[in-house]
């Protein structure tokens, strides 16, 4: 008799867990947070325009979203992803101005304005692992790509600085910028600013 009641009660849960695969949680779902995130420079090209250096990364993200009571917490997830982007950072020339060019009967002095992050792209999102819930019965929610893409982009633009960016473009915008008016004029000193700007994209 125990037995029986056991395997109706079994039944009874295995029916209700089917129905809530199928059916839209009444509740609001939680939203995604982040539970851990790296960020690994891959790669240093050094370009030969005013986005002086690029920097290529990959940031490895962990996001987790609790589960409701009323799915027995089956809807909740957790995501492994690894993002690669690239952060360029150079010169904006736009800032050079009238007074920033010095000629003297001998020599030519410019100085640069500071350099800064001029963008940050993110080129691919690998999937290595989504699981819902212990028996994996709902479906994916894929709006976490959204929480991902915005926290991957953050990521590789603050690893770029801490990797140090912003000092690399600093030294090669000057040689660039040294080359160029040499073309025309061999006495020409250019000087890169001492400043160094935020570590925000434009």
């Amino acid at each position: 008799m125990k037995n029986i009641i056991s395997l109706l009660v079994l039944g009874a849960v295995a029916f209700w867990l089917g129905q809530q695969h199928f059916r839209q949680p009444e509740n609001p779902s939680p939203s995604h947070t982040i539970s851990q995130q790296e960020t690994i420079l891959s790669q240093i090209r050094e370009l030969n325009q005013l986005h002086s250096v690029a920097f290529h990364l990959q940031s490895i993200i962990k996001t987790e979203k609790q589960g409701n009571w009323f799915a027995l917490w089956q809807d909740s997830q957790k995501g492994l992803f690894v993002a690669k982007g690239r952060v360029q950072a150079g010169l904006d020339l736009d800032k050079l101005s009238a007074k920033d060019i010095h000629i003297l009967p001998d020599k030519v002095l410019v100085n640069l304005p500071p350099v800064a992050i001029l963008s940050a792209d993110l080129e691919d999102i690998e999937v290595f692992d989504l699981k819902t819930g212990l028996f994996n019965v709902y479906r994916a929610d894929w709006s976490v790509l959204q929480t991902v893409q915005a926290q991957a982009k953050q990521q590789i633009v603050q690893q770029a600085c801490q990797n140090g960016i912003l000092q690399h473009a600093q030294q090669r915008s000057a040689e660039q910028i040294r080359q160029l008016l040499r073309l025309s004029n061999p006495n020409v000193e250019v000087y890169a600013s001492p400043q160094i700007a935020a570590c925000t994209v434009k």
